[in-house]
């Protein structure tokens, strides 16, 4: 008698459960130009191709929009996840503005360019936050040497002063030091002033860092010859903002130092 009542009982709320409306779930798909969640899978590429001269304010873009999904042709990604956002900032006239927020991620480069890039000469404002977790914190700025991103010179500036590195695939050779200009890194990264950084770069292998109009570094590689450029952040916490960016073609011949 039981077991009968059992099975009747399990049968009705089997039937009522078949008559109960359905909770469905849309998938919630991301709307354009909006930044998502850390689920996201970012796509991955290097250099986008695109063209000289390459000029940039980051005015038309939405606030807190991922650079690299806006506007896939001007700016690509290398590194598995990253999200190099636009924000608010202040110019050096204290005017509203908007900006590149660069923050690290595993290592992860904003790039920007071609493989075929040559003969260029790149100007930019970049502004340290001023907040440093390790000693060592800095700026890197990559010259690829190629469109992959495999071969590159890793320009450091920093607390610890300059130094160029030269990577090719997973091996890295430290190629030139500056560190007398610790104190000119110090107050690079700590000021939370706007400065101009300017790099050129010749298919003759000369490469030149300069900074506010004072030369940085000069390197003659024997590698380079074309390549676009990579910019990433060398600590946990440490955040730049990245403005105004302007890469032109160079036609003079060059000179030597």
């Amino acid at each position: 008698m039981a077991r009968g009542w059992l099975l009747f009982v399990g049968a009705l709320l089997g039937l009522l459960g078949a008559c109960a409306p359905r909770l469905v779930l849309e998938p919630q798909v991301p709307l354009p130009q909006v930044e998502v969640g850390k689920g996201q899978i970012t796509p991955q590429w290097v250099l986008p191709g695109n063209p000289l001269p390459h000029v940039d304010d980051f005015e038309s873009y939405p606030l807190g929009a991922v650079l690299t999904t806006i506007a896939p042709k001007r700016y690509g990604l290398l590194g598995k996840e990253a999200r190099f956002t636009i924000t608010e900032a202040l110019n050096p006239q204290n005017a509203v503005t908007r900006a590149v927020r660069l923050a690290r991620f595993d290592g992860a480069f904003l790039t920007t360019g071609a493989g075929d890039w040559t003969n260029y000469r790149v100007r930019m404002d970049v502004k340290s936050l001023g907040n440093p977790y390790w000693g060592s914190a800095g700026l890197l700025l990559r010259v690829f040497l190629d469109p992959a991103g495999t071969r590159a010179l890793e320009f450091y500036f920093g607390l610890e002063g300059i130094e160029l590195t030269k990577v090719l695939g997973e091996q890295r050779q430290v190629v030139a030091k500056r560190p007398e200009l610790r104190e000119a890194g110090r107050g690079f990264i700590m000021d939370k002033m706007w400065h101009r950084l300017e790099v050129t770069a010749r298919n003759t292998g000369e490469v030149r860092f300069s900074m506010d109009g004072g030369e940085l570094l000069f390197w003659q590689d024997p590698d380079f010859r074309q390549g676009g450029l990579g910019l990433g952040v060398h600590d946990p916490d440490l955040v730049f903002y990245l403005d105004n960016l302007e890469v032109t073609p160079l036609s003079e011949p060059s000179k030597a130092p």
